[in-house]
This record gives C-alpha cells, structure tokens and sequence, in this order.
C-alpha cells in the first residue's frame, strides 16, 4: 500500500533571492505559499544568493537584509510559520551556509517560528528532495554534510563571488554552458569600451582559483567530518548509511580539488592555446621558425580540443542529474526523486526537476506538488 504524506508537499527550487531581485520574484514566492497554507512548503536550495555578496559579511546578516528586501516573501513565510505550517529549507550551492547554526537562528527569528533547514536532503515518505549540486562537479561540496566554509567554495560558487559579483557581470551568472568565444563576444557587445578590463578580470580570477585548486586548507577535515555525520543522518531519515556514504562519494570529484580539472573547467587550456598561436604567428611573421612551430603546435591543440566539442559540457548536467536520480532510487528505495540546481524543467519516470523559479525557461514558473497519496506532478503559476 503506498506510503500516505500528512502534510502534502509544495517544493520550489531556485528562488535565489538577494536585495537586488526583482519584485515580481517576491511576489510570486508569496502568491505560491498563500495558496498552499495546508501544504509543507519546502524550498529547494538556491533560496538566497548568498554567494553575490562580499565574502566578509555574515550570511546570517545576508538573510536578514535579503528577507527585509522582500517583505512580500517574508510576510507569507512568517505567517505559514505561525499558523503552524510546516517550512523546510535545504541548502543549495549559492546558500550552502543556510545551514549553519547562526543562519537558521536568524532565518527562525525573522520568520517568527521554527523552520527546519537540512544541509543535504529531505525525506518525506517514498519522496527524496534535494537540491542536486553534488552531482555536479562544479559546484559540489567535498561533502555534503560538512560545514559550510568560504575557504573551500567549490569553483561555481567561488567565481559568482570573486568575479561575477565584483565585477557586476550578472549576465553571465547563469551562463554555465558559455563557450570561451561567446563569452568573449557578449563580454565586448555588453560592456563596450570596459570590456578589457572585465576580460582581465576574468583571467586573474581564474589564475587565482587555478592555483588554489586542491590545496584548500580543510578539504580532508571537511571529508571526515562528513563521514562521521552520516550515521546520525541514517538514523534520523531511516535511509541505510552505506547508501548514503555510495551517494556522498559523488563529492570526492569535485573539480576545486584538481587543478587540472579546474584549469581545463575556466577554459584557461584554450585560452592559452590562442595567446601561443597569436604570439606565435607574429614571431614567425617576423621571421621566426620557431614561431611557426608554436603555432603549429597551439593551433594543433585548439582544433582536437574543439574537435570534441565546441562547448564540451553541453547538456553534462542534466545527464548527470538523470543518473543521479535513478542511482538514488536504487539505493535508497525513493519512488520520486525532486532536484533543482539546473535550472532547466525535466520530467522523467520517478524525478522531476521544476526549474528555476526566478530564471524560469517558460512564460510560467513551475513547481513540484506531492499530493497525500505521495503522487508527484509538476505544475505552474
């Protein structure tokens, strides 16, 4: 007999709210949970985008001013809190320390009332939600069940504080398929005579987080300590630990742990494959053989490299996602499977994916609905 759900769920994804996020995100955030009072509302990570702000501020003070910044958002929140409606937030990657203990207090105090955040996943009945960057490379943590830490920010994250938030390229912020020639094109059509500057920009971020890659202070601290996390979390969801520790493994290819990874990832490879063939070609017009041998040899390297793909991560994410969902059915029994994190609406036997509520890929912003029955469908608003 299928397992019965008391509340019924609503699951949003992808809020991503900041101080600077239009209003019409608020007020549809608000719209959505006045018209699911009866309804555990659970958002999907990615709620804050606390990663666009200066790494010195707090993130329990981010929260704070995000929440003040969307009165409609928080009114409707506060008041599903105190009417005794049931509120779960996950973390996400962009808000990973909405799980640290001084974050969920001050989520709590804003909000008037208890809100139950979990660092990694919900369990509700046969239905598994989480928001899904683990099984993105890019933006994994070394562990999903260790603290939150600025030091060992995998490199999505890492490159929306450093360089896109610094520099004010938002139009790039959720461009995680721009190829290195595109984003070069839009970079000079968007910002002009300023476009140098926000290319140098780039490429000092990127030398910086390069270097840095695999040598965080803390990465093998975090692992343990995650480690050590999971017998409590198998006790508490009733999903097998050894499923759990298969599930975290995910994490350990990280690409802020390899260098080379991380190198190949910020396109740096054929990056500096152009400036050889470049420089190249003016020493050989100068009448240098050896230039003509770089050029050769840059120009060599460039075609086999886009010989396997002009954008070599095209449609990676949602593969990844789809084998993630069906390797955590197996291991853990889940009928449906809910993520976020990609932005991009998926519906598959057994996991569904609404997409991004403030970024959505449609006139409509989409939602997952579980009814009491534990039957999950996506719908819009």
């Amino acid at each position: 007999m299928p397992e019965r759900l008391a509340p019924p769920l609503c699951i949003v994804g992808d809020v991503h709210l900041s101080e600077a996020s239009p209003r019409s995100v608020s007020e549809a955030l608000a719209g959505l949970v006045e018209a699911h009072s009866g309804y555990e509302i659970v958002l999907n990570g990615d709620t804050f985008d606390l990663s666009s702000d200066p790494a010195d501020r707090p993130a329990a003070q981010s929260v704070t001013h995000i929440l003040a910044a969307h009165p409609e958002a928080r009114e409707a929140l506060g008041q599903h809190v105190e009417r005794g409606g049931r509120l779960s937030v996950l973390a996400g990657n962009h808000d990973a320390a909405v799980a640290s203990p001084d974050v969920t207090a001050a989520l709590c105090q804003v909000l008037g009332g208890r809100v139950e955040v979990a660092p990694w996943f919900l369990r509700r009945g046969p239905v598994h939600i989480e928001h899904g960057h683990l099984y993105d490379p890019d933006n994994a943590p070394t562990h999903p069940l260790a603290p939150w830490s600025l030091a060992t920010e995998p490199l999505g994250v890492a490159l929306t504080r450093r360089f896109v938030s610094r520099a004010g390229v938002w139009d790039f912020a959720h461009g995680d398929e721009t190829t290195p020639l595109d984003g070069l094109l839009k970079t000079f059509r968007l910002y002009g005579v300023r476009a140098p500057l926000k290319v140098l920009h780039y490429f000092a971020t990127a030398a910086a987080l390069t270097r840095e890659a695999g040598r965080q202070a803390g990465i093998d601290e975090e692992r343990a300590v995650g480690a050590r996390a999971i017998a409590e979390l198998a006790r508490r969801t009733g999903v097998d630990a050894d499923a759990l520790h298969a599930l975290a493994l995910a994490s350990r290819v990280a690409t802020h742990h390899d260098r080379g990874a991380t190198f190949q990832r910020l396109y740096l490879d054929r990056s500096l494959a152009t400036l050889i063939v470049l420089g190249a070609l003016g020493a050989a017009a100068l009448g240098s053989t050896a230039g003509a041998g770089a050029a050769a040899l840059g120009a060599g390297y460039l075609g086999w490299s886009i010989s396997r793909g002009t954008n070599r991560y095209r449609g990676l994410l949602e593969r990844r996602l789809d084998d993630a969902a069906t390797r955590i059915r197996e291991l853990t029994g889940a009928r449906w499977v809910v993520f976020g994190h990609s932005h991009r609406v998926t519906e598959q036997s057994g996991a569904l994916n609404p997409g991004s509520f403030a970024f959505p890929d449609g006139p409509r912003r989409r939602f997952v609905s579980v009814d009491a029955g534990g039957v999950a469908e996506l719908r819009a608003i």
